[in-house]
């Protein structure tokens, strides 16, 4: 049981190093949002899906090795928390409370993730309205509301087209 727990314990480490470069990433794409860095940008989309696909890996992994030692477990219920399956380790309590801690690091990191991708997200909503408003004022258009989510304008001649301007 022991030598289960030390696998989960760095496993668990390995999870939270993942969370935290996870978090330094979205403090990076807050700096190409604020340059306007498109290049860039999609680089850091890309490495965040590598690391959420590393994470989940180890959370797969995690659960693999309670699996071998609780053959009843569900992780597919919506209850599911490793918290829960920590108190059912036959370990000592000292080793319990290690694991614990590293567990709500994860839960602090993942918190803190959640509230900067929210940030970032406002962040490029505002640069839009800003370039919005920039094509609006060179194009003198009067109702700025006139671009659909695609970019396109809504209800012109009949086409779609990424700019409208009359000559």
């Amino acid at each position: 049981m022991e030598k289960i727990t030390d696998k989960i314990e760095r496993l668990l480490q390995e999870k939270l190093s993942l969370y935290q470069k996870l978090q330094s990433l979205l403090e990076l794409e807050k700096t190409h949002v604020i340059g306007m860095d498109v290049d860039s940008l999609w680089i850091t989309v890309s490495q965040k899906k590598t690391l959420t696909k590393q994470i989940e890996t180890i959370r797969q992994r995690i659960i693999s090795l309670f699996s071998e030692t609780h053959s009843s477990l569900n992780v597919d219920t919506p209850s599911f928390s490793l918290t829960s399956l920590i108190k059912t380790l036959n370990v000592s309590s000292e080793k319990k409370a290690e694991l614990k801690k590293i567990i709500f690091s994860i839960h602090t990191c993942k918190e803190e993730i959640t509230q900067r991708a929210s940030e970032n997200k406002n962040f490029i909503n505002e640069y839009l309205t800003i370039i919005n408003g920039i094509f609006g004022t060179i194009l003198d258009i009067a109702d700025k509301k006139g671009y659909g989510h695609s970019g396109t304008m809504l209800k012109t001649s009949g086409k779609n087209c990424l700019i409208h301007a009359e000559v």
